[in-house]
């Protein structure tokens, strides 16, 4: 099949449910093909356009989960454990959720590593406003009055991890 293309060009405002399941099945046509996978990001190829789109097309997706379903997956009766990359990076697992499905779970190291740098970065700026902030209340007026308008903070991230019952709307402020 050497040298033949296929590139077609689309308006700007055409979406991708109007063009994915007619272009695929234009490919198998075309090239004479038994099977055509299409490949995209989630906002491309979601489970709605693979079931609407896809497959009466007789195409096939892969496509990424979004993150609460890769929590539900991960959560501690689930079958997305940590375990499963004590040997290596990626696994394959099935869920009742995806009856039919294959998922491929991957744990990237460096992203978890550069993840794990920034949200020790934020708790350590987190503690650090609220250190300030406890600094300036122990420093106010003992007869109760309230501490200066400048100590009101807003923390960079949500600080309920580290301090449960706190969340940026309950923080701390000079009222």
């Amino acid at each position: 099949m050497r040298g033949r293309r296929a590139i077609e060009v689309f308006d700007g405002n055409t979406g991708d449910p109007a063009t994915l399941g007619a272009q695929g099945a234009k490919l198998k046509q075309r090239f004479k093909l038994s099977r055509v996978v299409l490949v995209g990001d989630r906002g491309l190829i979601a489970a709605a356009r693979i079931a609407e789109d896809l497959t009466p097309a007789g195409l096939d997706g892969i496509t990424a989960l979004r993150a609460p379903a890769i929590a539900k997956l991960a959560s501690d009766d689930g079958p997305l454990q940590l375990s499963l990359f004590d040997q290596r990076d990626m696994a394959e697992i099935t869920s009742p959720d995806y009856p039919g499905e294959r998922l491929i779970v991957c744990r990237n190291p460096l992203l978890a590593a550069e993840r794990g740098r920034k949200r020790t970065e934020l708790l350590a700026a987190t503690e650090r406003g609220l250190t300030r902030i406890a600094d300036q209340v122990q420093a106010a007026d003992p007869a109760g009055a309230a501490p200066p308008r400048s100590a009101s903070w807003s923390a960079p991230c949500s600080t309920s991890a580290r301090w449960p019952g706190i969340s940026p709307s309950t923080s701390p402020t000079a009222a």
